[in-house]
């Protein structure tokens, strides 16, 4: 048997001009994700957004594929504002848009069970969705039981996405819900970890998925990266005809390059974030990536470089 040898990132700080030139004529479309790659929690990732800004002007398309739907997508325009890209709703693109897409597209009638952020609910709520709530707590007595196993008979779907009041109770409802045959199951991001400042991960609700995947038997459709559901989100709303003429940069390898793996995107993978080549070292893994980047700030000045060697101009055409 042959041993696929999988081939590591280039690492662009050593391009030539002439190999930068070819490089951002590759490409029409770049997407990025936002937490460990444009910013830690409310600090910036050091010349990242400028590089943005940059190839912005170079007449590329520009869009946010973020896991986090904690906030709403104005949220998400008003911290770009703060740290100086004018970014517009239609760039930015999280998992609860690609939730509602889905249940309009399957005309979804019925309440829902939302374990989520309040943003998170309350976005649903917005979009004309019924929407329920489990329990947050309930007394420490054996008595509140019954109130917890007491279902609702119109509830057709859970949504599960990150939850940081997430409880027993609310595990349990759910897990109840999902028993039933006629019950969907959506999830938002389903990462290990979510990184939200430079040194500290929070633990994901991928374990607590599990749980309801083991009493249920019922996978969920998922609609983060790296779904498919996301996927064809981004290929129906965004008018993606060539796959190839798309560039994706992201921290994660699990999330954002396998992601752009399987839409078949071009990809750059920046260290700035959830995996880094000392992680990836240590855990022996070659990273799924075409490019790699310590941060995306970097590429700026790459940029600034080679076209002051070539003094010209990115055709944005091959």
């Amino acid at each position: 048997m042959s041993t696929v040898i999988m081939e590591k990132p280039k690492d662009m700080r050593n391009f030539s001009a002439e190999e930068m030139a070819d490089f951002l004529n590759s490409f029409d479309t770049i997407m990025s994700d936002c937490d460990g790659v444009l910013w830690h929690l409310y600090t910036p990732v050091s010349g990242a957004l400028d590089t943005l800004k940059t190839l912005q002007s170079f007449g590329k398309r520009v869009l946010f594929v973020s896991n986090n739907s904690t906030i709403f997508v104005e949220d998400y325009v008003k911290k770009f504002k703060k740290m100086g890209f004018e970014a517009t709703p239609d760039q930015i693109v999280i998992p609860s848009l690609v939730i509602l897409a889905y249940l309009r597209k399957i005309k979804f009638e019925g309440k829902a069970l939302v374990i989520g952020t309040t943003s998170f609910r309350k976005f649903f709520e917005n979009a004309g969705i019924d929407v329920i709530t489990a329990p947050t707590s309930v007394p420490e007595s054996l008595d509140a039981l019954p109130d917890i196993v007491k279902l609702d008979p119109d509830v057709k779907a859970v949504i599960f996405d990150f939850d940081i009041n997430l409880s027993w109770a609310k595990i349990f409802q759910a897990s109840l819900y999902l028993a039933r045959k006629n019950v969907i199951y959506l999830t938002g991001a389903l990462d290990k970890n979510l990184l939200v400042a430079k040194d500290l991960l929070l633990l994901g609700i991928d374990q607590f998925s599990d749980i309801l995947i083991e009493r249920s038997g019922k996978k969920p459709i998922e609609c983060a990266k790296p779904s498919e559901q996301l996927e064809n989100y981004l290929f129906e709303n965004y008018q993606i005809s060539d796959a190839t003429r798309c560039i994706f940069v992201g921290d994660s390898l699990l999330a954002d390059m396998k992601f752009a793996k399987s839409c078949g995107f071009k990809s750059i993978w920046v260290g700035s974030g959830v995996d880094t080549p000392e992680s990836c070292e240590a855990q022996k893994t070659v990273p799924m990536a075409d490019y790699y980047l310590s941060d995306l700030g970097v590429l700026n000045e790459l940029i600034k470089t080679s076209r002051a060697n070539r003094n010209d101009q990115p055709s944005g055409q091959d």
